[in-house]
């Protein structure tokens, strides 16, 4: 949990020198005069350039000795009143949130003692987001504990507690205190908040690398969002963005503050974006490959009729509404059902067209849209529902209908497939993807150059440095190749050990290898001391000799594709050119004049 204290040494005074008494007056006063002051700090998605939600921090009055946070929940602690000053931070909260009108997730933290709090009361938090009009889909609840528990019992209740209700859980601080793999294990949670700890500093020290990669490793498998906090500087950012952290949040992003900003970023909106799967969507499916086509009613049609249609077929859950070629919208079985379930219903609107109904969450996207972004416009909206399909339109015309249930499905299996065949170290797609990807392209006789990547004297290195500084170099030249390629058009895939596969598509291919070089040969002195440059090892034979800089050796072909039928062809004419560029020595392209596929 990031904290921010501000206030002035010569007014605010340790609480030490205040009687418990005056401490629990002060706390009751502040509760009940409601002096409590929300500030919300962003956290951003670096991925799709937004804004997930805010965290809500609570300050209580100035001048007063219950001014921090520590010092108010430390007192309630003691006092016996944390789900009363819980209840109090949440309702503000809540309200201010509402009020400033801020997009996406609200973050709450509380604590599982407050559970044990004799004035916690169930329900309290139904009714403060029914009162200012927000829905649980949209709070994020933040389990934090100062204090050890000897059960996991209570934190297991309260996460419980709060899935039940709709609430989604994060668990904050992990890797500090008592946020340990246990807890994860047992919580299974939305959300994990990687403590500032291990992000402070991260870009100088390899050993922090390593435990927020096992961190994110983790939580790739489980399904969790990780959410780096406490990132104060841009080289802290650069690292965690080149990680493959997609949520972050730290004073160098934005501060908390009482009118938090509401648009990404400014001085991040140019950052790099991860290319972690590279294009892994080999064929980048489309909302076309999934439409279906159903009856269509016009806007004049009236709500009975509609009505009629729904209750005669009960597998009928959406009806598109059409005039021409124009689509308007959809209307939702259960949004229109509800409408007449109410009294007096029939005689109000059965006559009423039935444009007047159409859903407000209702979405037309064009048939050429992949079925990814589709997916994010859906599941990233707190207001769209889930129960609505979307209309599929092509040129602006109505084309048909895209089912929610079949889109969910196709996005889960590619997820699947990409963790299927992804290299655990660099997460890049590895064997099966590069090779679909050539196929792909050979099919549709699309141009492009197949680069083989291979470190030189990778081996005698990793014998010579241990393993740790193996996977480093690796990691290293994974994200060198990463940002010097065109995601729109470019593929990298991790093949094994230390051999990537870059399928160009970019018409700039040699500069990006040129500078692929200088950027590799930097990251080698950034890693190994100069002193340490040239060192011993034994080469493949067994023979023990001195070695320089590790460097790069990249054979290069573009495959005819009239005549290379198969990823099996271009293989042989690049282990011919990766044979060729080694011979070479140093940092060399070997750039193949051989087209055809072999005749042997």
């Amino acid at each position: 949990m990031v904290i921010m204290t501000s206030f002035h040494l010569n007014i605010q005074q340790p609480t030490s020198i205040y009687s418990d008494s005056h401490l629990q007056a002060e706390l009751q006063r502040i509760i009940e005069l409601r002096l409590l002051t929300p500030v919300f700090q962003p956290i951003i998605a670096l991925d799709s350039r937004r804004i997930l939600g805010y965290e809500a921090l609570i300050r209580g009055p100035e001048n007063s000795p219950l001014r921090t946070p520590d010092q108010l929940f430390s007192t309630a602690r003691s006092t016996k009143q944390l789900a009363a000053l819980e209840f109090a931070c949440r309702a503000a909260s809540c309200e201010k949130f509402v009020k400033l009108k801020l997009g996406g997730k609200l973050f709450l933290n509380m604590t599982p003692l407050s559970f044990t709090d004799s004035q916690y009361r169930d329900g309290v938090t139904r009714e403060i987001l029914q009162r200012v009009g927000l829905s649980p889909e949209r709070v994020v609840f933040e389990l934090t504990e100062s204090q050890p528990l000897d059960q996991f019992d209570l934190l297991r209740a309260a996460s419980e507690h709060f899935k039940r209700q709709g609430f989604a859980i994060a668990l904050d601080d992990l890797g500090a205190g008592y946020a340990g793999l246990r807890v994860w294990s047992e919580l299974c949670p939305d959300y994990v908040k990687i403590d500032r700890h291990f992000i402070s500093g991260i870009d100088a020290d390899p050993v922090k690398r390593e435990f927020v990669r096992a961190m994110l490793d983790i939580a790739n498998r489980m399904g969790n969002k990780v959410i780096a906090e406490g990132i104060e500087t841009e080289d802290e950012l650069h690292t965690l963005v080149s990680m493959g952290i997609e949520n972050v949040q730290g004073f160098y992003l934005a501060r908390p503050t009482a009118a938090p900003i509401t648009d990404f970023p400014a001085h991040i909106a140019a950052f790099p974006q991860r290319q972690r799967f590279g294009n892994h969507d080999v064929f980048r499916r489309t909302v076309g490959e999934i439409m279906v086509k159903v009856d269509v009613i016009a806007s004049t049609t009236n709500a009975e009729a509609v009505v009629k249609m729904f209750r005669d077929d009960v597998r009928l859950s959406c009806v598109p509404v059409v005039d021409g070629e124009m689509p308007l919208g959809m209307v939702s079985r259960s949004e229109l059902l509800n409408v007449f379930a109410r009294p007096f219903a029939h005689d109000l609107y059965a006559k009423k067209s039935i444009a007047e109904f159409i859903s407000s969450m209702s979405l037309t996207v064009d048939i050429s849209c992949e079925l990814k972004k589709v997916g994010q416009l859906i599941t990233e909206d707190p207001n769209q529902n889930l129960g609505v399909d979307f209309i599929v339109s092509r040129d602006g015309k109505y084309s048909g209908v895209g089912k929610i249930r079949q889109l969910l499905r196709c996005i889960t299996e590619e997820k699947l497939r990409a963790a299927k065949y992804s290299n655990p170290l660099t997460q890049l797609p590895g064997n099966v993807p590069p090779y679909e990807h050539i196929d792909h392209l050979l099919h549709t006789k699309e141009e492009m150059v197949v680069a083989y990547v291979d470190i030189n004297h990778f081996k005698p290195f990793n014998d010579a440095f241990g393993y740790g500084f193996g996977d480093e170099i690796i990691m290293r030249l994974s994200n060198i190749l990463c940002r010097h390629i065109d995601a729109e058009q470019d593929f990298v895939g991790h093949v094994g050990g230390d051999d990537f596969i870059v399928i160009f598509r970019s018409k700039n291919w040699r500069e990006s290898c040129e500078q692929i070089f200088k950027d590799f040969a930097a990251a080698y002195l950034e890693l190994i001391p100069h002193t340490e440059t040239d060192y011993w090892s034994h080469d493949r034979n067994g023979a023990r000799q001195r070695f320089g800089a590790l460097t790069l050796a990249i054979g290069c072909v573009s495959p005819d594709a009239t005549s290379c039928t198969t990823h099996h062809h271009v293989s042989l004419l690049l282990a011919d050119a990766k044979h060729n560029a080694k011979k070479m020595g140093g940092n060399s392209i070997f750039e193949s004049r051989r087209r055809l596929a072999p005749t042997n």
